[in-house]
């Protein structure tokens, strides 16, 4: 048999008990933390893009007031196809190419690639091949030259300048109809080559060119972009 003494000390030491006011403390501090990280983790996964404070029709010119800055949530393709609140500046001024409505996304494609047509101008469509206008490498934007040439082919034949410079607004390609299965009849459209230029120009160089048509035959040139007076260069129209 064995017995065992107690000392003073142990017999008046108390069993150990939880501290549940501790427990409690502990677990706010958890809570709070794992709620700091939870928003963190989602602030840090928005991206700052640009939306219309309004709607716009087609045409218009975008102004300061009417895009805003949204912190949205969005996956890397809407991301690359819309434009990031840090490039807003560079985006001002330039004109819609189609509609853009209040609280949507402004995406690249929405911005039109044309030249402005500025006041007193105007926009004229004149019937172009590949073998008229440099094998149909011309786009919007392009510094082109007009020719006109008279009894071509003939020894009388001659050739003049009517519009020594103007500026590419569109490009208008011939719409090819391809037929993909002939038991369903399905049918795809495909681009065929160049077919005709809208250019803009002033209101006298219209003129010209509404006369030009029907002289002769038109060949169109493409010109280098002019030097600006810094020395670098630049088209004859402001493009986006």
């Amino acid at each position: 048999m064995t017995t065992v003494t107690l000392s003073p000390t142990r017999a008046l030491r108390r069993p150990r008990r939880l501290d549940w006011r501790a427990l409690f403390g502990l677990f706010l501090l958890l809570v709070a933390t794992g709620g700091s990280i939870t928003f963190w983790s989602a602030s840090s996964d928005t991206r700052a893009l640009l939306v219309a404070t309004r709607d716009l029709p087609a045409g218009a010119e975008l102004r300061e007031g009417d895009l805003a800055v949204a912190r949205v949530r969005v996956d890397d393709a809407i991301y690359q196809a819309s434009v990031p609140a840090a490039e807003l500046a560079s985006f001002l001024g330039q004109q819609l190419g189609e509609p853009l409505h209040a609280q949507q996304l402004l995406a690249r494609a929405q911005l039109s690639d044309r030249p402005r047509i500025g006041p007193g101008q105007l926009a004229l469509t004149i019937a172009i091949s590949p073998e008229t206008a440099v094998g149909g490498r011309v786009r919007s934007g392009d510094a082109v030259q007009v020719l006109l040439t008279i009894n071509k082919g003939k020894p009388e034949a001659r050739t003049t300048i009517v519009l020594p410079r103007a500026t590419v607004y569109d490009v208008g390609y011939d719409q090819r109809v391809t037929v993909v299965s002939t038991e369903m009849a399905d049918r795809s459209a495909t681009q065929g080559p160049v077919k005709w230029l809208t250019l803009v120009g002033t209101q006298e160089q219209a003129l010209q060119l509404a006369q030009a048509k029907g002289q002769g035959d038109l060949d169109v040139a493409l010109l280098p972009a002019e030097q600006g007076s810094d020395g670098r260069e630049g088209g004859s129209q402001p493009r986006p």
